[in-house]
């Protein structure tokens, strides 16, 4: 597998493309812009999902037209998707004064395992920075979303946010074996063991 990080959109948001490079199949992980460079890269591949860690508006904003483009599921966990539908709770009213909104097609439940061509992916509830946030386990990488992104981690004072809960889900992601690459949802791309190092909240 490999993967491809562009970042976009109104907060520097990172768009992930996910792929197996056996069988040129991908999934998007949290587009929430569409430029010239991701549509691009999209169009080199055949994508069979849209994965959302967690609802805010800045990652699902283009969730809905990509679907459109696409025809293939938008997919969040089970409680996200009141979310993300929910301009009042996903912050798009009060950040940018607009209603940005999306529809979540395929609901994950914590732990469930599902296929990107032959690339395993494992669903990780990992809530804290929001109630149905996860993180999407591959064998090389980590798709962290909010929870965990470059040295740093998701505010929790916005709805459904919950700081106890953040502080057991950065466990669950510390746990974990190995030292993927943390692909986070702003800043770089890290690795489990410089998170480990450098990042206070761990």
């Amino acid at each position: 597998m490999k993967y491809k990080c562009i970042t976009g959109g109104p907060i520097s948001e990172n768009c992930y493309l996910l792929i197996d490079e056996k069988t040129n199949q991908a999934a998007v992980v949290d587009p929430g812009f569409l430029n010239d460079v991701l549509l691009n890269e999209i169009k080199k591949y055949t994508v069979q999902r849209i994965l959302l860690t967690h609802g805010h508006f800045d990652h699902i904003w283009e969730a809905d037209r990509l679907h459109e483009m696409l025809g293939v599921p938008v997919c969040a966990y089970e409680t996200e998707a009141a979310f993300a539908a929910d301009d009042k709770q996903n912050g798009s009213l009060l950040m940018m004064y607009e209603s940005i909104t999306c529809k979540v097609h395929e609901a994950f439940k914590d732990g469930e395992t599902f296929q990107i061509g032959e690339v395993p992916v494992t669903v990780l509830h990992t809530p804290g920075h929001t109630a149905g946030g996860v993180s999407y386990i591959t064998p090389d990488a980590v798709f962290t979303g909010d929870t965990l992104m470059g040295y740093s981690v998701g505010r929790c004072d916005l709805p459904t946010g919950n700081s106890a809960e953040l502080c057991e889900s950065l466990k669950k992601l510390a746990a974990l074996p190995g030292n993927p690459d943390i692909c986070g949802g702003h800043g770089p791309v890290t690795t489990l063991e410089d998170e480990k190092r450098r990042n206070p909240y761990l």
